[in-house]
């Protein structure tokens, strides 16, 4: 690891943050950055969809790196 991870706070609780990805997370992340990610909608991603539940129920952060249904914006 180029960083050392360190406890933050996030959604009320303490967990150990990797740095260096979560700086790029948001840009790069497929699901972040994808046309089929529509939150709260019926046709909204049902891969996003399962994924976005582990990381509620676990508090966790997820970057996907590859996907069979990635639609670029």
């Amino acid at each position: 690891m180029k960083e050392q991870p360190k406890k933050e706070m996030h959604y009320g609780k303490e967990v150990w943050v990797n740095p260096t990805t979560e700086s790029l997370r948001r840009s790069e992340c497929l699901c972040l950055n994808c046309d089929n990610l529509k939150p709260g909608q019926s046709d909204n991603c049902h891969i996003a969809q399962s994924l976005y539940q582990i990381c509620v129920t676990e508090n966790i952060a997820l970057a996907v790196t590859r996907c069979p249904l990635f639609k670029p914006k």
